[in-house]
């Protein structure tokens, strides 16, 4: 089974190989890189972050809020919308109702 050092020399290997390469030659990715793109793309995508932080392998969620938190500040804004709508007061039209609380309120 290939150690982490072995891994990463292969995948620094197959960087310089494919042309991936920085200014100065050197390989311009890591193994980490690579975990922090799918990290940081899953989380842009809307991926909940505790099925992120379950895949990565963190012992807990509090390890990748403190890594990739700052990805999220959207969620802020997010949640409030949606707390928002939730607190609006109903609209006076029955019409609006679900058919069930409609039949219901027609009885009483």
């Amino acid at each position: 089974m290939p150690s982490i050092a072995s891994y990463g020399y292969q995948f620094k290997k197959a960087c310089l190989l494919a042309g991936l390469v920085d200014l100065d030659g050197k390989a311009k990715y890591t193994p980490r890189s690579l975990r922090h793109f799918f990290a940081s793309t899953a989380l842009a995508n809307g991926v909940p972050i505790h099925e992120v932080s379950r895949w990565l392998g963190h012992r807990s969620v509090k390890t990748t809020v403190d890594i990739y938190g700052h990805l999220l500040p959207g969620a802020w804004e997010r949640c409030r919308e949606v707390l928002q709508r939730s607190m609006r007061p109903l609209p006076l039209d029955v019409t609006s109702l679900p058919s069930e609380a409609a039949s219901s309120s027609a009885g009483n």
